[in-house]
């Protein structure tokens, strides 16, 4: 479903340092998913569920990236893990929030904070997910998923790239990379537009992680990675934003029409997040 056998299969051909870059880098985000997979359903239940998103992000975007260099078709990879990604992310997006909000409040002068504003955010935040939680925990019993994890361990043992793949070649997919992403953040800060925005920031991860994954073989990397990063960190405030607003104001609509409540604090929680995206998008300005 997910691609054939590999290059890797030629066991008689000693790996190229970019071949050992490139697989070493893939094994660690598939090894990352089954710690995932092993810790979210153990006894314990450890949430892990922020590093297992990562680790889905960064295999997808090697997939995307490095994609004419491996040896096999990635189409039917990158959907399912976008699928996985997409269910943790379900997740994970409401505990960022609420660490934000409760953040948000802990600065508060409590007589800004009118009414059972804390129980407002932590209950609605909770109606969206602990269903959310279901939805993951549902299809991590899928045949779907099953099969994902199953296409992963393949990829593992023999993956799709050239034994003998220069460094050059590796060095241009990235470089390509980086040129996208710096492109796309001139064109959104030019713009302005929260889509571009957040688009220029998955590009931002796009790069810094391929320059992770060539770190082995360029020692001026560590500059690139913080130079991306510093942009995806930026760009991925902005984003929080975006997406605490739009809950505020509906935090605030029902609010604002419950006997004992009101929208007052909501308000001010919003005023702060049109702050921090305007100090967010000056930052990124600078780094042009």
């Amino acid at each position: 479903m997910f691609g054939g056998r590999g290059l890797s299969g030629m066991r008689c051909v000693m790996r190229s340092p970019a071949t050992r870059a490139l697989t070493d880098y893939l094994n660690a985000q598939i090894g990352q998913i089954q710690i995932g997979d092993s810790e979210l359903r153990g006894a314990e239940n450890r949430d892990t569920i922020h590093d297992t998103r990562v680790a889905t992000r960064r295999f997808r975007s090697t997939l995307r990236v490095f994609a004419k260099i491996l040896d096999a078709g990635i189409g039917d990879l990158d959907r399912e893990l976008k699928w996985y990604a997409g269910l943790l992310g379900d997740v994970r997006d409401c505990q960022v929030q609420g660490r934000r909000f409760d953040e948000a409040l802990d600065a508060m002068p409590e007589e800004l904070i009118l009414g059972p504003v804390r129980s407002r955010i932590r209950n609605d935040l909770q109606a969206i997910e602990l269903p959310a939680r279901a939805r993951l925990s549902e299809a991590m019993d899928s045949d779907r998923y099953h099969r994902l994890q199953a296409a992963l361990r393949r990829w593992r043992d023999e993956p799709p790239v050239d034994q003998r793949l220069s460094a050059k070649a590796l060095r241009k997919r990235a470089r390509r990379a980086q040129r996208k992403a710096d492109r796309r953040l001139a064109a959104a800060l030019d713009s302005g537009d929260d889509v571009m925005l957040h688009r220029a920031r998955k590009a931002a991860k796009r790069a810094r992680y391929a320059a992770e994954l060539g770190k082995p073989l360029d020692q001026g990397a560590g500059r690139t990675i913080k130079h991306y990063k510093r942009i995806q960190g930026l760009l991925g405030d902005h984003q929080d934003t975006v997406v605490a607003t739009e809950a505020l104001r509906q935090m605030a609509v029902t609010a604002g029409t419950t006997v004992g409540e009101n929208g007052f604090s909501y308000g001010v929680l919003y005023a702060r997040e049109l702050q921090i995206a305007r100090r967010c998008r000056e930052g990124a300005l600078q780094l042009v």
